[in-house]
């Protein structure tokens, strides 16, 4: 950038501080607030449909917004609220935080609210630091699950019989409920399962480094613990609100800028829809990262 350039961005910048926070505050620090609420889904082609859940598409302009230099913040802050989804769209959303973090040199810090869980980890593991907002928050289940119906046996009992042509001898699919699955299939879709599991591990491992202090075989075994608990075996840096936890590092005067991104609170619809499926992405139907019991806790 020339020095021409440098100067109208700077200028371009305290202009944008003075209309934002006044010309009595244009120097306190900022930091954009960016929340995500919901299962993380597949991008949707349907109008209206893509906003209820997270993914790489619904999420990228916001994110852009976020990681801009136009108001020079000290940091963005993301509040992740999800249980899970797909792992691929898990990954995506991961990935493309590390890499605007990057590009921009603002540092990024990720908060669980209720619940970072899976897939919702995963995001969670973008974070330079990632905290849990409440001792009580749930984070971690850092695994992969597929789960179907089988009703073949019901299905011959009434006189229904399943015909199926393919092009290619693996396009039989072990998730379809009206076929028995073969041990080929099984064996297949398990090696899917570790891939992913793999590199959602590699993923943590990256994210956390020597702070993971408990044995591998429990943290990658797809538990879930409270946000206290998370701190002890170092899946998370600590436990703290967006807001506290911003004023501690940046003083009581800290900007926090929210992103307003559109979303909705997930319910028991939403826990449920990782278990049954999608069908708007055939993988993701049979492959959906979720906590696989969430128990009715009142308190």
């Amino acid at each position: 950038m020339s020095s021409s350039s440098s100067s109208a961005a700077k200028g371009a910048s305290r202009l944008a501080r003075w209309w934002l926070l006044g010309r009595n505050r244009m120097n306190d620090p900022v930091v954009n607030v960016l929340k995500l609420n919901g299962v993380i889904t597949p991008p949707s082609r349907s109008p209206g449909q893509g906003r209820r859940g997270i993914n790489a598409d619904s999420l990228e302009k916001y994110l852009q917004n976020a990681f801009s230099k136009t108001l020079n913040p000290s940091a963005v802050a993301i509040s992740i609220n999800s249980p899970g989804g797909s792992p691929g769209q898990s990954e995506a959303v991961y990935l493309r935080i590390r890499e605007l973090s990057k590009e921009s040199g603002i540092p990024v810090y990720t908060f669980a609210e209720d619940v970072a869980a899976s897939g919702g980890y995963w995001i969670l593991c973008a974070g330079d630091k990632i905290f849990a907002q409440y001792k009580t928050s749930i984070v971690g289940s850092i695994g992969v699950i597929s789960s179907s119906f089988g009703v073949s046996r019901l299905a011959s009992s009434w006189g229904i019989e399943r015909r199926v042509w393919t092009a290619g001898k693996a396009k039989l699919s072990a998730m379809d409920p009206f076929l028995d699955y073969t041990e080929d299939q099984e064996k297949r879709l398990k090696s899917i399962l570790e891939d992913m599991h793999t590199n959602f591990i590699e993923a943590v491992k990256e994210s956390r480094g020597d702070a993971l202090i408990d044995d591998e075989d429990e943290l990658f075994s797809g538990k879930i613990w409270t946000g206290s608990q998370a701190a002890k075996v170092g899946i998370v840096d600590g436990t703290g609100t967006l807001s506290s936890t911003m004023k501690d590092m940046f003083g009581e005067n800290v900007k926090l800028r929210a992103m307003n991104r559109p979303g909705s609170e997930f319910g028991l619809r939403d826990l449920l829809s990782p278990a049954f499926g999608s069908s708007r992405a055939a993988v993701d139907d049979a492959l959906m990262m979720h906590i696989p019991s969430i128990p009715k806790i009142l308190v």
